[in-house]
């Protein structure tokens, strides 16, 4: 069932590369005012045109960090096994396709964990300076990574049944 495996790994790989550019990336949260624009990520702030570190990170951070690099770390081992797949079945008695759909629901599940903490933390819009906080492309990224995960794992499944 080859043919079946390769939309498997697409949606797999996708998943994971959305994922890391929204972990990477620093445009989780955009404010905009007359006299000041920055954003902001899990791992720094910019204002205007200068960045720096995040020096102590509140717990949402840390925790939305932790499922997001748990997610990664699913979502690395379903691709990994959907990509071994190709070129064997098994690793040992379980099949290949199997370890790929447990990570690509891990991942899902992990994902959205760690976007529903960052997404309560700013739940109601703020108003900065006559300015707007939204959310960016970033955090868009992130959860756009939940449901392919899910619809990764979904497919993958699948593919083992009719197998």
């Amino acid at each position: 069932m080859v043919s079946v495996r390769i939309p498997c790994t697409a949606l797999a790989l996708l998943s994971f590369l959305l994922l890391l550019a929204a972990l990477g990336s620093d445009h989780w949260l955009v404010a905009s005012s007359r006299l000041v624009s920055s954003y902001s990520g899990l791992w720094k702030v910019c204002v205007n045109s200068g960045c720096w570190a995040f020096t102590s990170v509140p717990d949402y951070i840390e925790s939305t960090r932790a499922f997001l690099f748990l997610a990664m770390s699913a979502g690395g081992v379903s691709s990994g096994a959907l990509l071994a797949s190709f070129l064997r079945s098994h690793l040992g008695p379980v099949p290949l396709t199997l370890v790929s759909a447990v990570g690509s629901f891990s991942a899902g599940f992990c994902a959205m964990v760690a976007m529903a903490v960052y997404t309560a933390q700013f739940a109601e819009p703020v108003n900065v300076a006559q300015g707007q906080v939204s959310f960016g492309w970033s955090f868009g990224l992130g959860w756009a990574a939940c449901p392919l995960f899910l619809l990764a794992g979904l497919v993958t499944l699948r593919s083992l049944r009719a197998s």
